[in-house]
């Protein structure tokens, strides 16, 4: 069977400490300082740098959701550090909240095309990282990243942000067009996770980058 989702509802509560399989312990912590616009509720997620490379509808999930605008939530994992050494802490996990309700059921965010029949034993649909950055858009606003003049200033946004700390993309108007953070400890494939409500609606979108929940090697991915 494909990749099972956890129960990010339980392992992400604020203040839960996570014995690590490297030897460290890290307590969660949730970050919510970043807002994403979402004109047409087609939702993108990946690699900053190369969301606008395709045409955005193409990479939309078919998971859809009503237009407007959406707090992004980072769950972080702080890690015990001893006292001489500086606090270091890593993105868990990236949240997109389209609504403030319990998720009583989690689905693998899916592409247009992409068939879970297709999958075997832990398997996964997820995105590419080489430069340990991730971000979700709208599909309608991966064209800006077209631009290189926005592109320039996405780059130089992203490298002044602090780490565990989001990175926002405006457009002329301000509105808040991108969302961008660091990808856990390292490159890889990371899934997307779809949370729904007890009336079957969509509440967020999730992307899991393994720091908290099984470690990346041990998954196999599309």
């Amino acid at each position: 069977m494909p990749l099972h989702a956890p129960d990010f509802e339980r392992l992400f509560v604020p203040g839960t400490r996570h014995d690590l399989s490297f030897g460290m312990v890290a307590t969660v912590r949730l970050r919510q300082d970043a807002w994403l616009w979402l004109p047409t509720g087609r939702v993108v997620a990946g690699e900053p740098a190369m969301l606008g490379v395709e045409e955005g509808s193409d990479r939309a999930f078919v998971q859809r959701v009503e237009p407007g605008r959406y707090p992004l939530v980072l769950v972080i994992a702080a890690y015990d550090m001893p006292e001489d050494r500086p606090t270091q802490a890593d993105v868990a996990a990236a949240k997109l909240v389209i609504r403030d309700e319990p998720v009583v059921s989690w689905e693998m965010a899916l592409l247009d095309g992409q068939d879970l029949a297709e999958l075997d034993d832990d398997e996964f649909f997820g995105y590419a990282v080489d430069s340990a950055t991730g971000g979700f858009i709208d599909a309608a606003n991966a064209a800006l990243l077209q631009d290189d003049d926005v592109t320039d200033r996405m780059f130089s946004e992203i490298a002044g942000t602090e780490d565990a700390a989001a990175t926002t993309l405006t457009d002329d108007e301000g509105r808040p067009c991108l969302v961008a953070f660091s990808s856990g400890s390292a490159d890889g494939h990371y899934p997307t996770w779809v949370g729904r409500t007890a009336d079957g609606e969509v509440a967020c979108f999730l992307t899991d980058f393994f720091v908290l929940t099984d470690d990346e090697e041990d998954n196999d991915d599309e």
